[in-house]
């Protein structure tokens, strides 16, 4: 994966890239290529600033009925970037900032990360997955139901 140098160079710098392989544990499969778009510029000496949108198709298991279900996800970036130096002397409390070594940062850690916030906490085939399955649970609970509607 690409690792840049935060600290030399010029700014902006544009990235386009997808990434076919994501190490993020207890998340679904990757469907297709995740697309990452984001552009960072610097703002001050240890500050920087990544605009960008990333999208991507997973496959995981609904955690309702257990059946494989597709999930997408597309989301805009914002996020301030320091270096991981300053990660506990740090009290500007902005709840968006990524902290990594800026003379070696690593995208790839960087992308993982945005698609870990992202990801839903609960997967789901269908928003009524869990009333569907009451609703029939009810149902069968009627054993004489076709006489009653009969005789009415």
């Amino acid at each position: 994966m690409k690792i840049l140098n935060l600290n030399e160079g010029s700014f902006p710098i544009n990235i386009s890239m997808e990434v076919d392989d994501i190490g993020i544990p207890n998340i679904g499969k990757l469907r297709r290529n995740l697309i990452f778009k984001a552009e960072i510029s610097k703002i001050s000496k240890n500050l920087y600033k990544c605009d960008g949108k990333v999208e991507g198709e997973f496959i995981d298991r609904c955690q309702n009925c257990l059946e494989n279900t597709d999930l997408y996800i597309s989301s805009s970036i914002d996020v301030a970037i320091k270096d991981k130096s300053e990660l506990l002397g740090d009290s500007s409390g902005q709840n968006q900032t990524h902290y990594q070594n800026l003379e070696y940062f690593d995208l790839k850690q960087f992308i993982e990360e945005e698609v870990a916030i992202l990801y839903p906490d609960i997967v789901k085939c269908e928003q009524e997955c869990l009333e569907k399955e009451l609703v029939q649970e009810k149902e069968k609970n009627l054993p004489f139901k076709k006489i009653r509607d009969l005789i009415e």
